[in-house]
């Protein structure tokens, strides 16, 4: 069906190489991160997917992101609702000092499993947390010991698909969820990790049941050269804590 209404301009198509065969952006429009009570609400564009579309084995889609340290996977520090102590405090959480925020950082490259459009991504992440005690470096999960989303499409989940004139498929909405992920243990959090414990306590790690994810989307499949916004226009251009590494994950 033609496609009257699409943007012009695909959120995250500016990662794709213009002479790609095939490009996916996903954007996460809304969610809740929930592990044993603790939850983390996400906004609509918190997180997006982009990337290259290239070969994978049998019908499984491997994404060859751009060479950026982000593999594919650009999200904003999500606020935590109620920061360190799990309740607001007056004067902006005491002028920012007991607000939190999370932000989901890919160590690994997302893959599409079964055929693209069905929208099942298996996600290897970890968590870093932010707030003016914690340092750079406090994480839930790690390079070596992931946070390992498996989303999959859910029961109530009947996306309509529609093709623009350009060739462009926008996919909508895609209701994805996953439950029951392990969650480590915090590090790195203050100096040499003495905040590790308060980390743990607040997040409620480390788990291995009673956690899930829940997410509804919006997913263009599209040629290389289409307009499109860059991700990282939105993350201030930085590079991750990931360096450069990008898709060799090096």
């Amino acid at each position: 069906m033609p496609l009257g209404g699409m943007a012009a301009s695909i959120p995250g198509a500016a990662v794709c190489p213009a002479t790609a065969e095939s490009c996916v952006s996903v954007v996460v429009n809304s969610g809740t991160f929930n592990n044993n009570g603790f939850n983390l609400p996400i906004g609509d564009g918190d997180m997006i997917i982009a990337a290259e579309a290239g070969a994978g084995e049998g019908v499984s889609t491997v994404l060859l992101p751009r060479d950026d340290g982000h593999f594919g996977v650009y999200a904003k520090p999500m606020t935590v609702p109620g920061g360190v102590l799990g309740i607001d405090l007056p004067f902006n959480n005491l002028f920012g000092l007991a607000g939190v925020t999370a932000e989901v950082q890919a160590v690994g490259v997302p893959v599409f499993n079964d055929l693209i459009t069905n929208m099942d991504i298996s996600l290897p992440v970890r968590m870093k947390i932010n707030n003016a005690f914690l340092g750079n470096n406090c994480y839930l999960g790690s390079e070596t010991a992931p946070v390992n989303f498996h989303l999959t499409p859910t029961a109530e989940s009947s996306p309509a698909f529609e093709v623009a004139p350009s060739g462009a498929l926008k996919v909508s909405p895609v209701k994805s969820a996953t439950t029951d992920f392990a969650i480590p243990s915090a590090s790195g959090c203050g100096p040499f990790g003495v905040l590790n414990p308060i980390v743990n306590w607040r997040a409620k790690a480390p788990a291995t049941s009673g956690t899930s994810l829940n997410t509804v989307s919006t997913a263009y499949l599209f040629p290389g050269g289409i307009d499109g916004s860059d991700p990282l226009d939105d993350l201030g251009g930085g590079t991750g804590s990931l360096g450069s590494s990008g898709s060799s994950g090096s």
